[in-house]
């Protein structure tokens, strides 16, 4: 349990275009083959040509989300710079990997090396905006996001830090999604862009880049991260059980939820777990889904919290989220609620300011 802490902004590059106005523009991008991709930025608007062939189409990324979610928070210097990811820059590790193989583990080009590892963005962050303060990365799979966000949240709660810069980024290349894809990962059958909305084995691949700024202060920030509560590999019972204890330790039941938004992405094998969920929810409660729009990946609940930030800014619903519409008219309380192929399960409980 973690007091709760407040996220000023939220930024978010993804298949959708989420990125020029901050928000999801209708009519939002529908499925094309079985991969969502990246719809990227103008990096001109950013860096000169110099500097986009020194990085990776992964740094440029991230670099570009957490640029603009500073700016949006008015504070380049947080005291903290935190990310999640579940692979990092794939295209140089396989650059690398590949050169090694050609070149016979003799003279290799040290720059895919360099910019593979996981905290490269980090280091870029910090080099952009002459931040000299605490910065670290998380690699755990389906937990990097949220691993990270607990690693701001303690140093927030404790004081030993006012503010911080949190964020995940993934991408998917065209060998790391045929290796998936040999190891069951994605739906076999893509049959038109409805197939996302239908249940089979698999998910649809997709890739994204989120950033928050983290305040111990409510300021204007829109929304309150109240609890996060992560599982590793539990049954039905202990998700439920999970959730009834969060609510409880906050005073709440399930009929004070007026939303929640799921990590449901019609994959057969896991939809279970989410069919118990909606089970407890009140007739109240607006149910939303979010993977439809980004594709499955390792920190996809960054789409799902970046939409719930921005969603209680404009105190609106985002319509092309919306699964069940719910009676309640208020957004006060809000449960996130996602899984990675049901081995790490991760629980929000978020407030509207």
């Amino acid at each position: 349990m973690i007091k709760p802490i407040f996220i000023r902004t939220a930024r978010a590059v993804c298949a959708q275009d989420s990125f020029s106005s901050n928000d999801l523009l209708q009519p939002v991008r529908t499925l094309s083959g079985n991969r969502f991709t990246y719809l990227e930025p103008n990096y001109q608007d950013y860096f000169t040509i110099m500097q986009l062939r020194r990085m990776s189409r992964i740094t440029r990324l991230g670099l570009v989300t957490a640029i603009e979610c500073l700016r949006d928070a008015g504070d380049t210097q947080p005291e903290a710079i935190i990310t999640g990811t579940g692979k990092g820059s794939l295209t140089d590790t396989e650059k690398f990997i590949h050169s090694v193989r050609e070149f016979a583990e003799g003279t290799l080009n040290p720059s895919p090396f360099i910019q593979s590892t996981y905290n490269s963005l980090n280091g870029l962050i910090g080099l952009h905006h002459q931040i000299n303060s605490y910065n670290s990365t998380y690699v755990h799979s389906g937990f990097s996001l949220e691993h990270a966000l607990l690693d701001a949240a303690f140093q927030l709660n404790e004081q030993s830090i006012q503010t911080a810069l949190v964020g995940s980024f993934e991408e998917m290349t065209p060998e790391h999604y045929i290796i998936k894809e040999k190891l069951d990962f994605w739906k076999k059958e893509i049959d038109g862009p409805d197939a996302i909305m239908k249940s089979s084995p698999g998910a649809i691949s997709g890739e994204g880049s989120f950033f928050f700024f983290l305040d111990y202060q409510q300021g204007a920030a829109p929304l309150q991260l109240v609890d996060l509560t992560l599982l590793f590999e539990p049954g039905e019972g202990a998700v439920l059980h999970a959730m009834d204890s969060m609510l409880e330790q906050h005073g709440l039941g399930w009929d004070q939820l007026d939303v929640y938004l799921s990590g449901r992405n019609q994959d057969s094998r896991y939809e279970h777990y989410y069919e118990k969920v909606e089970q407890r929810l009140s007739a109240t409660t607006h149910q939303l889904h979010f993977k439809h729009l980004s594709g499955e990946f390792d920190t996809a609940a960054g789409f799902g919290l970046w939409s719930a930030v921005r969603m209680a800014e404009k105190n609106q619903l985002f319509p092309s989220m919306i699964r069940k519409q719910g009676s309640t008219q208020s957004m006060d309380y809000m449960l996130l609620y996602n899984q990675y192929y049901g081995k790490q399960h991760s629980i929000y409980l978020l407030k509207k300011t």
